[in-house]
């Protein structure tokens, strides 16, 4: 019998803390040779589009089926070994809070030195679980937010003042939370570069969350070229996914080479000390795995009621 697990559940059984732990922990098992993946595939419908991507992790001998078309969004999870399905799992809260925790992993290892201010550009859905992950990671002492729309920002604000503690101030420009943030993270669905990197600190960490294809786009070449060091989730994701990058590199602004996998720097930190750094998150399997395994563990051991498939 495999176990239906809603996203009403997924919500008791982890939180951004325990998800930051369990993908620095998953970031250090890619690094060792014990996650293998399959980057994310996309195909075509009349008007929707389906998403896949899988990962198998060798300690566990379990893998993930991530699939989502539209708001229709889904975890399976497979014995490797004897290939029964364990799990089927609501992905709407896992994904996005797990898209959170890698910010928070890349902050735990990138962030300048006692960071005072988080900028963000972008306060919808996906900047709750950002904002929530990077004070969780280096407790900046500000939170700044910048948004076109102004009673979107203000709703934000109220609302994530009651998840995290930081004081939140509202940015009146691009210019000023560029300006004064030691780590901007930009989660948007531009399709045109929102910052151009003109008004950055020498000391930043930028992250860009939402341009995970090729036709979004959040930052400009000139930024990307005025990095110290570039770092991705998954190379091979990027290399098809990350608008940014691809044009980049075509534009011969950065080199795929110097493009750094996460988890070289989560296993052996940073070589030197850069002091402009850019993480660009695709969003990855490895994850979805990481989390789906926790939660379906926390369900069993919490003995919680689930629905049950019937094998056929």
């Amino acid at each position: 019998m495999a176990l239906i697990i809603s996203a009403e559940q997924t919500r008791e059984l982890v939180d951004m803390t325990t998800c930051i732990r369990l993908l620095d922990r998953m970031f250090r098992d890619r690094a060792a040779g014990k996650v293998r993946a399959v980057p994310r595939r996309r195909l075509q419908g009349s008007s929707k589009q389906l998403n896949v991507m899988a990962a198998w992790h060798q300690d566990t001998d379990l893998m993930a089926l991530r699939s989502y078309v539209a708001k229709a969004n889904t975890i399976s999870l497979y014995d490797g070994g004897a290939g029964a399905l364990k799990a089927v799992m609501s992905a709407a809260y896992l994904s996005s809070l797990r898209t959170g925790a890698a910010t928070g992993v890349a902050a735990k290892y990138l962030v300048p030195s006692k960071p005072s201010v988080l900028g963000l550009v972008g306060p919808g859905w996906q900047g709750t679980f950002q904002v929530e992950a990077v004070v969780k990671a280096c407790r900046p002492k500000q939170v700044l937010v910048y948004g076109r729309n102004a009673e979107r920002r203000q709703g934000f604000i109220e609302a994530m003042s009651k998840v995290v503690k930081t004081p939140f101030k509202v940015a009146r420009s691009l210019d000023e939370v560029e300006s004064e943030s030691d780590v901007l993270v930009i989660s948007t669905n531009s399709t045109t570069s929102i910052v151009d990197g003109r008004k950055l600190k020498d000391d930043v960490l930028v992250a860009t969350i939402g341009a995970n294809s090729t036709v979004k786009h959040e930052v400009s070449g000139r930024l990307i070229r005025s990095m110290d060091l570039v770092v991705t989730d998954d190379l091979a994701t990027a290399r098809n996914d990350s608008g940014d990058l691809i044009d980049a590199c075509a534009r011969r602004q950065l080199r795929w080479r110097d493009v750094v996998p996460l988890e070289a720097i989560v296993a052996n930190g940073p070589k030197g000390k850069p002091r402009k750094v850019l993480f660009q998150s695709n969003g990855i399997p490895d994850e979805d795995l990481a989390v789906g395994t926790y939660v379906l563990r926390q369900a069993l051991k919490k003995k919680m009621r689930l629905r049950e498939i019937p094998e056929f």
